[in-house]
């Protein structure tokens, strides 16, 4: 994604959905993501089946694709809810959308709601994302 494409925080408001990106979740995906963590279980191995912070971790990436963050940015809070399986070779979406942003201080603090589909249209993850963004206004006047 280039940086034109991409949204500075300042412009967003609670209600902004940022447009979704899909993902299919290959073997080679999941093999890359276990061998990374250091995850041996042969659960994930045997059944094709994505770990859930997998599929978290592709949320994220797809939230921090498409928002400008100032330095000093924190990420300082996440939800989440695991609502179903995810398996190798599953095309999943993940869509965000911000849902609270308040000044307080030479501080903003932002929160993104986070959903995953999978290709049937179910949602398999849902969760909160909690960000303290510091007021460069502010802070260099």
């Amino acid at each position: 994604m280039t940086e034109k494409s991409r949204f500075d925080f300042s412009q967003l408001s609670p209600g902004f959905e940022f447009p979704a990106e899909s993902y299919i979740l290959d073997e080679s995906t999941i093999k890359d993501y276990l061998q990374a963590t250091g995850d041996n279980s042969n659960l994930y191995r045997q059944r094709s089946l994505a770990p859930p912070l997998a599929v978290a971790a592709l949320a994220m990436a797809a939230l921090s694709e498409k928002i400008t963050l100032p330095p000093g940015t924190i990420h300082v809070s996440q939800e989440l809810v695991f609502c179903g399986m995810v398996f190798a070779g599953d095309r999943i979406t993940c869509s965000s959308k911000v849902s609270r942003k308040v000044d307080r201080g030479g501080l903003r603090l932002m929160s993104t709601d986070i959903t995953v589909t999978n290709q049937d249209g179910k949602t398999v993850l849902t969760g909160k994302v909690g960000f303290v963004l510091p007021d460069m206004e502010k802070i260099s006047g």
